[in-house]
This record gives C-alpha cells, sequence and structure tokens, in this order.
C-alpha cells in the first residue's frame, strides 16, 4: 500500500467490444481516488465498446508495455475479454505483474484472460455466469472476491463495488471511504 494516492500507478488495458459501464465505473472511481490511471487500447484507435459507446484511450499499450503498474485491471464485456485472453503482451503483462507481487484485476467476462494466464489456480474467484468455463475454474459467484493479489468482480452490476474494492486494497479503507461517500450510495 502507498502512502501518497498520486503515486498509485493504473494500468486499464482496454480492448473493442469492452463493457463501457465496467471500463469508465474502473476508470472514474479510481481518478477520483487520486490514482495515476493509463488507460492503454490494444493498438492506436478509439475503442468502440460493447454497447456502441467509443472510448478514446490515453496512448496505445505498446507505449507501456516496459512500465511498471501498481494495479492492472480489466474490464470485461465480449469480445473484449476474449481480446484480452488472447493478445499475448496483455499475458505478458499479468504474469509480470504477478511475479512481481503486485495486484492484478478483472471484472465480468475477463477473468478469463487472468485463468489464460495460470493466475486464477488454487485462488477464491467471481466471474460472469459462464465466462471461465472453458478455463475450468470455478467461479464463487460472490459480487466480488479478494485472494491473494487478484480481485474479481461477477459482472456490470457490481462495477462500483469492485472498484471500490481496488481503491480499498491498493490505499486502504479510508481512501475507499472518500470515494465512496459523495457517491451518496
Amino acid at each position: 500500500m502507498t502512502d501518497s494516492p498520486e503515486n498509485i500507478r493504473v494500468l486499464v488495458p482496454l480492448a473493442p467490444g469492452a463493457e463501457e459501464l465496467e471500463a469508465v465505473t474502473i476508470i472514474d472511481l479510481l481518478r477520483r481516488a487520486g490514482f495515476t490511471v493509463v488507460v492503454a487500447g490494444l493498438d492506436d484507435n478509439p475503442v468502440q465498446c460493447s454497447r456502441g459507446v467509443v472510448i478514446v484511450p490515453d496512448q496505445p499499450l505498446a507505449q507501456v508495455l516496459n512500465e511498471d503498474f501498481d494495479l492492472i485491471v480489466l474490464p470485461g464485456g465480449l469480445p473484449g475479454a476474449d481480446h484480452l485472453r488472447d493478445d499475448s503482451r496483455v499475458q505478458s503483462l499479468l504474469l509480470r505483474q504477478s511475479d512481481a507481487g503486485r495486484l492484478v484485476g478483472a471484472i465480468c467476462a475477463a477473468p478469463k484472460a487472468l485463468a489464460s494466464a495460470g493466475l486464477l489456480t488454487g485462488r477464491r474467484v467471481t466471474a460472469y455466469t459462464g465466462a471461465l468455463d472453458e478455463s475450468g475454474t470455478a467461479s464463487t459467484g460472490a459480487a466480488v472476491e479478494v485472494d491473494a493479489g487478484v480481485v474479481t468482480g461477477r459482472g456490470p452490476g457490481v462495477a462500483m463495488d469492485f472498484a471500490l474494492t481496488l481503491i480499498e486494497q491498493l490505499a486502504g479503507v479510508q481512501a475507499r471511504n472518500r470515494v465512496e461517500g459523495p457517491l451518496l450510495r
């Protein structure tokens, strides 16, 4: 846990077909916490999300491949989660992140990218119904799970809880409360 929020760096890789509600909620709440959030598209283009919303990433993923982050978090949605799972650069980043003992997160269908990287073995995880079937990983069905440096969320309906849990994992319960209070939940 880093004391100063602006020193906390987060990478949000964004793929075509991402679930925009999850992506925007994660980006918004982590920025409200004062973290430096880098939204990186898989290429140089704006990203059309699963419901047609277009998001312009801060930069292409290729520009951040050698940078370190306190958290790499993957929004779900289809086919966005499949693109993240199938991108060798994303897989490499996830493995490097985990090997360094730093936090990874994924929501909805995106835990399949973590499963593909071998990061879910022996951990309690949750995901969108059926998203992990082909990986053989069991989902608990809980809204959010935190286990050994991996945070997973069930789906779009829990995006706010998921993002607030990420804040708490990175900066503590006071930071979470500071962001959550003004949301009037």
